[in-house]
């Protein structure tokens, strides 16, 4: 277990420290699991945005990879036609929202 010595503003602190107590009876160490958690999640959040693509016929997973192009090549390798399958993405992705007028420059 290593130790890491952070400065942080009082208001920060003063609201973490509610958080923590809050929560009912303060246990020893229960400010350093909640730092703890809080970076956990933090790092987990951050590795979310890896996309996998997945080709799915008749309900179930036939192939799997990190880009369109590799998963093309392994539908192609065993001889399923792109266009019959379903092809999903994880996470989905973002919707974009626009607004306003959709012209062309001339």
């Amino acid at each position: 277990m290593g130790t890491i010595t952070i400065v942080i503003s009082d208001e920060l602190e003063r609201e973490i420290r509610k958080l923590v107590s809050g929560e009912g009876k303060i246990k020893k160490g229960a400010l350093s699991k909640f730092v703890e958690d809080a970076l956990w999640f933090y790092i987990k959040s951050l590795n979310v945005e890896e996309k996998v693509f997945r080709a799915i016929k008749d309900g179930r997973v036939i192939a799997e990879a990190k880009s369109l192009y590799d998963l093309a090549d392994k539908l192609r390798e065993i001889g399923v036609n792109p266009r019959s399958v379903r092809i999903i993405s994880s996470p989905p992705p973002s919707l974009r929202r626009r607004f306003g007028l959709r012209c062309r420059r001339i």
